[in-house]
C-alpha cells in the first residue's frame, strides 16, 4: 500500500509502473481493475465518475482496465479505447460539474496476431494527507432521480476494494486516519525510501557513478562536455543509443566530471531506470525520475524548499530556481517515462534560464535538441576495453584477434554486454557456453539491453523487427512488405519507429542506390526469440517469400519478351530487369483500368532499383497519366539525376510532357532538345520539338527541324507517315512566314506521295485539313 501511495503521488504511467499494477492480482484503495471501459451510455458514465472521486479523495489512484475484478485474469482489450486524457476529463466534467486531472497511457502485452491493450488511468490528487480532509464533493446533479445517478454534495470514498458513498465527514476522518496508518506501517516494513543518491554535497545530488574506471571513448567525452558548457541557446542535449552501449555510463562520467570542476552551482542527476545488468544477472535499480510532480519535487529538495505546494505553485518556483543558479540536470532513461510533460516543461524554459538538461534516451527526443548519438565499439574498441576491463576485473581472459572478433560479434559491440561476457568468463572458463547463452532465450544480456523498449514498439514494429531475423543480411521494405503482407505505407511506419529507437541501421547499396535496412546480431538474436512467441507467423512468411522469389525468377522466355528493352535502354543487372518488366506489366495494369495494381506495381520496381533512370521516367509518366503533375516533376527530376547515354531521350521526352501540361513551352524546349543530343537520329522526337518550336514562336528554327527529318525520310523506301507529317508541319510554318511558294510545292509533293503510296493514306488525311488554306493563297515572295 506505501508503494501504490507513493506511484499514485508521484503520477507513474511507466511500463514499469503497469507490469507492477497489472502483477498486484488484489485490489485496495489505490487500485482497482475494470474488465472493459465505456463512457457512452449515463449508467457507466456515473460509476465510472464515482470510482475517480473515490480516488481523488484517497490521494489519487489507477484503474487498469483489461483485467478482471475478483479472478484478476488478464484479458486485456482487443482495441485501445478511444477516449484521450482530454476526453476523459470532459466526460468527468459532464457527469460531476468538476475538473479533475486524470491521465491515461495505453500499455500492450503480447505480440501480433495476439497482442492485447491495457488502458492504465491515473487519478491525480494532492499529495499532502492533511488537504485530504477536505474531500472532492460532486459538484452537480447528473442523472439524480436515477439509482446510478450523481447528485450534487455526494462524497466518494475506496474502501478496501471498494467505492462507496460516505454519509458524513466523521466517517473520512476515521477512514482516512485508518488507511494512513496501515500506508504507514507497511513503509517502515518495506524500508522503502533509502536515498538513491552517492553524493550528497550541498546542491550536487549524483547518482552512483557505476564503475571504476571509465574507458576509452575520449572523443565521445570530450563531444558531450562541449555540448553541455557550450552555446547557451542549445540547452537540451540528448545522449541516445541503444540498449547497454554505454549512454548512461559517458553521462554519469560528466556528471562527476563537471561536480569535481564545480562548473555547476548545482547539479541534479535521476534515472528512471528501474534494472542493472550485472555479471550474476538482472538487479533492481533504484529509480527515482517518474513524474513532473516528482521531478519538481528533487529540485525543490535540492535547494531546501518546501513540496507541500500545488502543482502550478512548484513550476512557477522551479522555474524561478533554475533561473538563479547554474544548474544542470541530468534525466537518464527518459524512454521509459511516460510522462511527456516533463520534456515539455525543459523545452519551454524561458530564456533566462541558468539550466542545462542533459538527456539519455534510447530515441531521439524528435525536437531541436542537441543530438549526441552513443554507437557500439569496433572491434578495436572491443579489444581496448576487454584488455583493460580484464585487468581491473583480475581476469586473464584471451586477447587473440579471433576470440575479440568473437566476442565483438556476440556482444554487439555493447560494452554492457561484453563486461557480463568478462563476469562469466571469471566464474566459469568456458568462452563457447557463455557466448551461445548471450543470445539464448532466457539470456539476461538480451532481457536487459531490449526488453523495455521492445515492450514501446507498436505490433507492426515488433513484426517487422522479428521478420528481419529470417533473412540473411540487409533487406528492403519491399521485401519486409512481401514477407509480412503488410502495406507499403505501414512496413515504412514500423522502419521510422524502429530507427528511432536506434534498432536498425539504413545503408544505402552503391552498386544500385537500394535502401537497405539491417540490424546487430545481438539485436537480431532477441527479436528470432520473440519470433517465436508469434504464432505461425515466420512458417506464413518464408513461405511468401519462397513464392515471391519463385516468380521474379527470370525465365528464359520472359527475358526475351523484355529483350530489346534490355538492350536499347541499357538495362544489365537482374534488379533493374526485373524493375523493368514490373514497369511494363504496370503499363498493361494501367491500360485495362486498374490504376491500384499499376501503382504498387512501380512501388516495387523502384524498391529493386532505386537509381534506375528508365524505372524513375515510367514512374513520372505514370503520374502524370493520373495527373498527379507534382508527384511525376519530383520522380523525372530524380530520373534526371541517374540519366545515361540510352535513357537520356526517353527520361527528357518525358520531362518535355510534363512540362507541357505545365505550360511551360521554353522548357518543353528544352528538354526535347537535350533529348535530341542523346538520340538525334529520332525523327519522332526531332518532329515534337519542331512542334515545340513552332508553338513557341521559334518558326524558322522549327522549320529547320522539319526539313532535318524530311532529309533523312525521303531516303527510306518505302516512305513512312513520319515523311508526310514533317511535310504537313512543315507547310503549316512556311505558310505562317508568308513564304506562299515552297509551301504549295511541300503540299504537291506530299500529295502526289499519297497517291503513289496507299500506306500512306492515314497520314494523308492532314493534307485535306490544309488543302483549303492551300488553295487560298495568293503569290508569294520568291522561295
Amino acid at each position: 500500500m506505501a508503494i501504490l501511495e507513493r506511484m499514485a503521488g508521484q503520477g507513474d504511467l511507466s511500463r514499469e509502473a503497469f507490469r507492477y499494477l497489472i502483477d498486484c492480482r488484489s485490489e485496495c484503495e489505490w487500485l482497482d481493475y475494470k474488465q472493459s471501459l465505456s463512457l457512452e451510455n449515463d449508467d457507466e458514465l456515473c460509476a465510472f465518475a464515482k470510482d475517480v472521486l473515490a480516488l481523488k479523495n484517497v490521494g489519487g489512484g489507477y484503474l487498469l482496465v483489461g483485467v478482471k475484478d475478483k479472478s484478476w485474469a488478464q484479458v486485456g482489450l482487443l482495441q485501445p479505447l478511444h477516449y484521450d486524457s482530454k476526453q476523459i476529463r470532459d466526460k468527468i466534467m459532464k457527469a460531476t460539474g468538476l475538473t479533475l486531472d486524470i491521465d491515461i497511457v495505453t500499455h500492450s502485452l503480447g505480440s501480433e496476431p495476439n497482442v492485447k491493450y491495457y488502458p492504465l488511468i491515473l487519478v491525480r490528487s494532492s499529495r499532502k494527507r492533511r488537504r485530504r480532509r477536505s474531500p472532492t464533493v460532486c459538484g452537480k446533479d447528473f442523472c439524480a432521480k436515477k439509482p446510478y445517478g450523481l447528485r450534487r454534495g455526494e462524497i466518494y470514498f475506496r474502501r478496501g476494494d471498494s467505492t462507496v458513498k460516505l454519509e458524513s465527514q466523521s466517517e473520512l476522518e476515521e477512514l482516512l486516519d485508518r488507511l494512513e496508518e496501515q500506508a504507514d506501517e507497511d513503509a517502515i516494513k518495506a524500508d522503502i525510501a533509502p536515498s538513491p543518491f552517492a553524493v550528497e554535497d550541498g546542491t550536487y545530488r549524483l547518482l552512483d557513478r557505476g564503475f571504476e574506471n571509465f574507458i576509452g571513448r575520449n572523443e565521445l567525452r570530450d563531444k558531450v562536455l562541449a555540448a553541455v558548457l557550450g552555446d547557451p541557446r542549445i540547452w537540451i542535449i540528448n545522449v541516445h543509443g541503444p540498449g547497454g552501449v554505454g549512454k548512461s555510463a559517458v553521462v554519469n562520467w560528466a556528471a562527476y566530471e563537471l561536480y569535481h570542476q564545480r562548473a555547476f552551482e548545482a547539479i541534479l542527476q535521476l534515472t528512471a531506470k528501474e534494472t542493472a545488468l550485472t555479471e550474476t544477472g538482472i538487479r533492481k535499480n533504484p529509480r527515482c525520475l517518474y513524474s513532473l510532480e516528482n521531478l519538481f519535487d528533487h529540485i525543490l529538495m535540492l535547494f531546501q524548499e518546501r513540496t507541500d505546494q500545488e502543482l502550478e505553485r512548484k513550476k512557477e518556483l522551479v522555474t524561478e530556481l533554475l533561473s538563479a543558479w547554474r544548474t544542470l540536470i541530468i534525466l537518464d532513461n527518459m524512454e521509459t517515462i511516460s510522462d511527456g510533460r516533463i520534456l515539455n516543461f525543459v523545452q519551454r524554459l524561458p530564456a533566462g534560464s541558468k539550466a542545462r538538461v542533459l538527456l539519455t534516451s534510447r530515441t531521439k527526443t524528435g525536437g531541436w535538441e542537441l543530438p549526441i548519438p552513443v554507437t557500439e565499439m569496433s572491434q578495436s574498441e572491443t579489444s581496448d576495453f576487454i584488455r583493460l576491463k580484464a585487468a581491473e576485473m583480475h581476469v586473464k581472459f584471451p586477447l587473440d584477434s579471433v576470440t575479440i572478433e568473437r566476442v565483438n560479434r556476440a556482444s554487439g559491440g555493447l560494452p554492457l554486454a561484453t563486461q557480463w561476457i568478462l563476469g562469466q568468463f571469471k566464474r566459469m572458463d568456458d568462452l563457447d557456453s557463455i557466448l551461445n547463452r548471450v543470445v539464448s532465450k532466457d539470456s539476461p544480456v538480451l532481457e536487459f539491453s531490449f526488453r523495455n523498449v521492445w515492450g514501446t514498439l507498436s505490433p507492426e514494429a515488433q513484426a517487422i523487427l522479428a521478420i528481419m531475423s529470417i533473412f540473411d543480411g540487409p533487406t528492403s521494405t519491399y521485401h519486409l512488405s512481401v514477407a509480412t503482407q503488410m502495406r507499403l505505407d505501414i512496413v515504412d511506419r514500423a522502419i521510422t519507429e524502429l530507427l528511432e529507437v536506434t534498432l536498425v541501421n539504413k545503408s544505402v547499396q552503391q552498386s544500385d542506390g537500394r535502401i537497405l535496412y539491417s540490424a546487430l546480431p545481438i539485436t537480431l538474436a532477441f527479436a528470432r526469440n520473440e519470433l517465436g512467441t508469434m504464432g505461425d507467423l515466420e512458417i506464413r512468411s518464408r513461405q511468401r517469400l519462397q513464392e515471391f522469389n519463385e516468380q521474379m525468377e527470370i525465365q528464359a522466355a520472359e527475358v526475351s519478351r523484355f529483350q530489346s528493352d534490355f538492350e536499347r535502354y541499357g538495362i544489365t543487372t537482374p534488379n533493374e530487369k526485373r524493375a523493368v518488366i514490373l514497369c511494363r506489366r504496370a503499363e498493361s495494369e494501367m491500360f485495362s483500368g486498374n490504376a491500384e495494381g499499376a501503382e504498387l506495381m512501380f512501388k516495387q520496381a523502384r524498391d529493386l532499383s532505386p537509381n534506375s533512370a528508365y524505372v524513375l521516367a515510367k514512374s513520372a509518366a505514370y503520374e502524370l497519366a493520373r495527373n498527379r503533375v507534382g508527384l511525376a516533376l519530383e520522380r523525372i527530376t530524380e530520373a534526371c539525376r541517374y540519366v545515361a547515354k540510352r535513357t537520356g531521350a526517353l527520361v527528357y521526352g518525358v520531362k518535355a510532357r510534363i512540362l507541357d501540361v505545365q505550360h511551360d513551352r521554353a522548357g518543353r524546349c528544352q528538354a526535347l532538345k537535350r533529348a535530341l543530343d542523346f538520340e538525334p537520329d529520332n525523327t519522332v522526337l526531332r518532329h515534337q520539338y519542331g512542334v515545340a518550336l513552332s508553338r513557341f514562336g521559334a518558326t524558322p528554327e522549327a522549320i529547320e527541324q522539319f526539313t532535318a527529318i524530311i532529309t533523312i525520310e525521303e531516303k527510306k523506301v518505302p516512305p513512312r507517315d513520319t515523311f508526310i507529317m514533317a511535310l504537313v508541319t512543315r507547310i503549316i510554318n512556311l505558310v505562317r512566314l508568308g513564304r506562299r511558294d515552297e509551301a504549295r510545292a511541300d503540299f504537291a509533293r506530299a500529295k502526289d506521295l499519297v497517291a503513289r503510296f496507299p500506306h500512306l493514306s492515314t497520314a494523308g488525311a492532314k493534307l485535306a485539313e490544309i488543302e483549303p488554306e492551300i488553295e487560298l493563297l495568293g503569290p508569294g515572295r520568291p522561295s
